[in-house]
């Protein structure tokens, strides 16, 4: 049987070298965001050069995250999505609707038939559920 995971090694920002253990997808990523990385890099070299020789202005643009921090934001992602996962279809819906299609409980009870207040108890009970899922 095929080994799902492969050894990596990686040197951080801070000059730290790490070794680790990840999946093809993962390391995939990590390949693609370090082509981005020199890419940008090389890209703001340019735009450096061209504002010293005056030829244009320049705009900045914030640096890509390096390694740690996409293990730290996927790790985010991965209790984000846990949390989420153990909340009834109702409490879902009704956090997806207003969080990420900005309805408001009203809105969102007029579409379900039920009183506003129903649905604000519901998602505040959701978010608490969450909370205590996802150690900050």
């Amino acid at each position: 049987m095929e080994n799902p995971y492969v050894e990596m090694r990686y040197t951080l920002a801070d000059g730290k070298r790490v070794c680790l253990k990840v999946s093809i997808e993962v390391k995939n990523l990590i390949e693609h965001t370090d082509r981005r990385n020199r890419s940008q890099q090389r890209q703001e070299r340019r735009r450096h050069m061209e504002y010293v020789d005056g030829l244009t202005d320049t705009t900045t643009t914030l640096p890509q995250e390096d390694f740690a921090d996409l293990v730290i934001k996927m790790d985010s992602y991965k209790q984000l999505y846990a949390a989420i996962a153990t909340l009834s279809e109702i409490q879902w819906c009704r956090i997806y609707l207003h969080y990420f299609k900005d309805y408001t409980y009203r809105q969102i009870a007029e579409l379900e038939n039920v009183h506003f207040k129903t649905v604000a108890r519901s998602i505040e009970r959701a978010l608490t559920k969450m909370r205590t899922l996802m150690p900050m």
